[in-house]
């Protein structure tokens, strides 16, 4: 027998209003009011390790300099994850006074904790937290990104010239490079490059012959934020490692050291080679030693089947152009039967650089693609202050996104003739045209000091 309507509606109603009662009734610890530092710092000494761990977590994230010292006096808490938090915290809180107790929980028995420590140290001189570069470095997961003029395949971050970073934090970091555990031993490495390091290249150099070839990899990208050229000698062997990622890094980073030193094993490398992707690294680096030994080589491939290696030749003609401006004919001529957009702007970059200044608009324009972007702000930097009195007219470009990758440009740059520009931009209509306006200043009166 069936049920009546008007039960079922009663039945009906009750169970709405029961569940709005549960659904209510656990609703409100969520709505309650955010515990104050004074309730988590009494949280933080309770015998139950969950509390001090989630009171741990609490501070981190009030961003308060009152939180600081509560979390200094838990770091060495007999409870692991408890420990873990407390240092996780102290990162996020950028407290400087926090190294003391940071440096020792790089010592700590587990290595949890450990790297965790190094995170927060990088934490307190970088502006977005270490974690998510970090992490990324030590999951071989990469982005083509822009450090400071190159398009290699690495993460971007590095400190700024100004940030001043304590030999003490350098040093205890590159103890890490031996460490027992591999990801502590990764971190270590990234973050040698992140604080330029430059203190720890022997240690570095000493890890790479011993350690693991992912190891001698990040070590490699971390040698080339530090930009210190002197370690192109120990690199070099690296150019017959047998692990192809370590040897293709060690082709890449030499060129990007500009290292004359090695282009005679480069050009051997390209020789012994043939169309397969080592021959291909080793064009790579060649052009971006841009030697004018290597014009014949670069003009026998503008009309590479491949693209990539008409890229490569483009770009090599383009570094070579103030020495040896006889090729611009060939580019030319290339240029107008050239199908791949990311050839076309590398022979853009090099027919400016011939002395065909209309070929800057192409290069700019391509500011605002999303796949080229990185490419042309490469080549504008590389420009350098030679080209500066043009771009900077870009700055009066009625798209914002262009205004504010022109800052970005000039201010990686780093010609103190721009800042008079740049300085007019402290106004413009778009934040974040201001931000990259005043970020771009900063770093001219760095490299300048």
């Amino acid at each position: 027998m069936g049920v009546p309507l008007t039960v079922r509606n009663s039945i009906g109603t009750i169970l709405i209003v029961s569940l709005i009662a549960i659904v209510v009734g656990d609703c409100l610890p969520l709505i309650a009011k955010e515990p104050t530092i004074e309730e988590l710092k009494s949280a933080l000494k309770s015998p139950k390790a969950s509390s001090r761990r989630n009171a741990a977590k609490a501070l981190g994230r009030t961003f308060s300099g009152q939180a600081t010292q509560p979390l200094l006096l838990a770091a060495a808490d007999s409870d692991i994850k408890v420990r873990r938090e407390v240092i996780k915290a102290l990162g996020l809180l950028k407290d400087i006074n926090a190294i003391t107790v940071l440096l020792t929980a790089l010592k700590d028995s587990d290595s949890s904790v450990r790297k965790e420590a190094i995170v927060a140290l990088v934490n307190l001189y970088t502006q977005k937290e270490a974690s998510f570069f970090l992490s990324k470095q030590a999951k071989r997961i990469y982005q083509k990104l822009n450090p400071f003029s190159d398009s290699v395949q690495r993460d971007s971050t590095i400190i700024e010239l100004d940030v001043l970073v304590s030999p003490a934090v350098i040093d205890s970091i590159a103890e890490r490079l031996s460490d027992s555990n591999k990801s502590v031993r990764l971190y270590a490495a990234s973050s040698l490059g992140v604080l330029r390091g430059r203190l720890a290249i022997p240690q570095m150099i000493k890890a790479m012959k011993t350690g693991s070839p992912r190891l001698r990899l990040q070590i490699l990208q971390s040698f080339y934020k530090i930009r210190d050229r002197s370690v192109e000698e120990e690199i070099l062997v690296y150019l017959f490692d047998p692990n192809k990622a370590v040897r293709n890094e060690a082709i890449l980073t030499l060129g990007l050291f500009k290292s004359e030193k090695a282009l005679p094993k480069l050009e051997a490398i390209y020789n012994r080679n043939s169309k397969n992707k080592l021959q291909q690294k080793a064009l790579e680096a060649i052009s971006l030693i841009g030697d004018v030994r290597s014009l014949e080589l670069f003009r026998g491939n503008l009309t590479n089947k491949d693209s990539e290696y008409r890229q490569y030749a483009g770009e090599g003609i383009a570094r070579i152009a103030l020495v040896d401006n006889s090729s611009v004919e060939d580019v030319s001529r290339a240029f107008l039967s050239e199908k791949t957009p990311k050839t076309q702007l590398a022979f853009s970059f090099a027919l400016f650089r011939l002395g065909r200044p209309e070929y800057l608009d192409r290069i700019v324009a391509s500011l605002n693609e999303r796949s080229h972007v990185n490419q042309a702000e490469v080549y504008l930097v590389e420009l350098g202050s030679q080209a500066t009195p043009l771009i900077v007219k870009y700055l009066a470009n009625n798209d914002s996104r262009i205004r504010q990758k022109i800052c970005r440009v000039l201010g990686l740059i780093g010609d103190k003739a721009s800042i008079e520009s740049l300085n007019s931009l402290l106004h413009d209509g778009n934040a974040d045209v201001v931000s990259e306006a005043a970020l771009a200043i900063r770093r001219i009166n760095a490299k300048s000091n």
